[in-house]
């Protein structure tokens, strides 16, 4: 069976988190598979993950020709220049075909993207949250459509969904969304979401994040993990902390929700250095990848930078590229994880490593309602200097539960991000795809 997986951006490491536990998932229910990922981040990609058989995505290589780069400058990002896309896609779909019967060559990087899209059995749109009205999700939309115009069954991994806005975008998603196989949602509030734009939502199932599905049981104690790992007992504290940059910031506007975020963030770096002798690393999922479009160790050595000199000399950015299952082995060497991105959390609690979540989306408070731990959660648009620090110091008393309780919850949020497999098995055999 050929399955290729779209919508890819492994240069965030939390979208290969979800890509290699979506190959690891898929492959289980589908022993004979063959995934080939389509990214955006053609052909660099391909060096940082050798063992993923990577493709272009059409939409992308698309969106650079010059007559498409016209209809931008015409249009803008509005409904006609969607629907032109939509149409060049289409007229791409159209001379992909032709030109792969007659044997000719095929003349376009679009055709050429195209073209391993003919042999696939079906589509899965990668999990992540990027069809939500307060991104652009147009390029989504395009390669929804030439998937449907190859005549192809599409589901989706697990996603997270809001509430969608009236618009031109959400006019053309809907049909689309109406007609996939199966769509996997991460919580029951995406699947309302998804109801109310299309009226039902009877192919919609709500599994935990597929991230999950790499955890593996481990210590919970303090000692215990830093036995694992080769620690002596009596070393420094070891925190480490994920920052980024964001645009919202909840009801706050971007210049004063950064600001907050940043001085509680040092304000609670520097009690942990000043009054528990902590020894701080920054580190997260997306850095490592110059030709990625952002890099959190920049954002952390900003940070960093406006620490007192005797904090700093106990902080340090790890600014290195780290594969998940890297990530997961280094993050086993912490004492605990402060986290602003949410598959750095996730890869934390597959560690055994208690996490200390700062919100900037709906889908932190509900992985963490789903652990158990709601308390722990800090909204980015509430987060306060001193309110935080507090929370952080109270953390830090409870390390050793926080760990038992995610372990506690762990094994049952696994068995449900692996039941997406089955999930994916039953509705494509109601379309009678090959199971093979």
């Amino acid at each position: 069976m050929r399955i290729i997986v779209e919508n890819c951006v492994f240069m965030n490491g939390g979208d290969s988190a979800i890509g290699i536990a979506l190959r690891e998932i898929v492959t289980e229910s589908f022993p004979n598979a063959e995934l080939r990922f389509a990214d955006s981040g053609m052909p660099s990609i391909a060096r940082y993950y050798p063992d993923i058989d990577f493709i272009p995505l059409p939409s992308f290589l698309m969106d650079r020709a010059p007559s498409i780069r016209l209809a931008a400058k015409l249009f803008g990002k509005y409904r006609r220049y969607l629907v032109v896309r939509k149409l060049y896609m289409s007229a791409s779909v159209t001379l992909t075909r032709i030109l792969t019967s007659v044997g000719l060559p095929l003349p376009t990087p679009v055709v050429r993207a195209i073209q391993p899209y003919l042999d696939a059995d079906f589509v899965l749109t990668t999990g992540g949250t990027y069809l939500l009205s307060k991104y652009d999700y147009g390029r989504r939309v395009v390669e929804f459509h030439k998937d449907y115009q190859l005549g192809k069954p599409v589901a989706a991994f697990t996603q997270s969904f809001e509430a969608f806005a009236d618009d031109f975008r959400s006019r053309h998603l809907a049909p689309q969304l109406d007609k996939m196989e199966l769509i996997l949602v991460r919580h029951d509030t995406s699947k309302a979401h998804v109801h109310a734009l299309l009226g039902r939502s009877d192919h919609v199932t709500t599994v935990s994040d597929s991230v999950f599905a790499l955890w593996t049981s481990g210590p919970t104690s303090t000692a215990e993990r830093r036995e694992r790992c080769g620690r002596k007992q009596d070393d420094r504290l070891r925190i480490a902390v994920a920052v980024r940059k964001l645009k919202f910031y909840g009801a706050r506007d971007t210049e004063t929700g950064a600001a907050q975020f940043k001085q509680s963030t040092l304000a609670a770096v520097t009690a942990l250095v000043r009054d528990k002798g902590a020894e701080i690393i920054f580190i997260s999922t997306c850095q490592g990848i110059p030709e990625y479009w952002t890099d959190d160790s920049a954002v952390a050595a900003e940070f960093v930078a406006e620490l007192p000199p005797d904090v700093a000399a106990h902080v340090s950015v790890n600014r290195d590229f780290h594969t998940p299952h890297e990530l997961i082995r280094v993050l086993q060497t912490f004492d605990g994880l402060i986290a602003c991105r949410l598959h750095m959390a996730i890869l934390s609690i597959c560690a055994n490593t208690p996490v200390l979540p700062i919100s900037y989306e709906p889908k932190f408070e509900e992985t963490f309602e789903e652990l158990g731990l709601p308390e722990l959660v800090t909204p980015i648009g509430e987060i306060e200097p001193a309110s935080f620090t507090n929370r952080v110091l109270d953390w830090l008393d409870s390390l050793d539960e926080v760990a038992a309780r995610q372990e506690e919850a762990a094994p049952q949020l696994q068995a449900s991000a692996k039941s997406a497999g089955a999930a994916l098995k039953r509705a494509l055999a109601k379309r009678g795809v090959g199971l093979g």
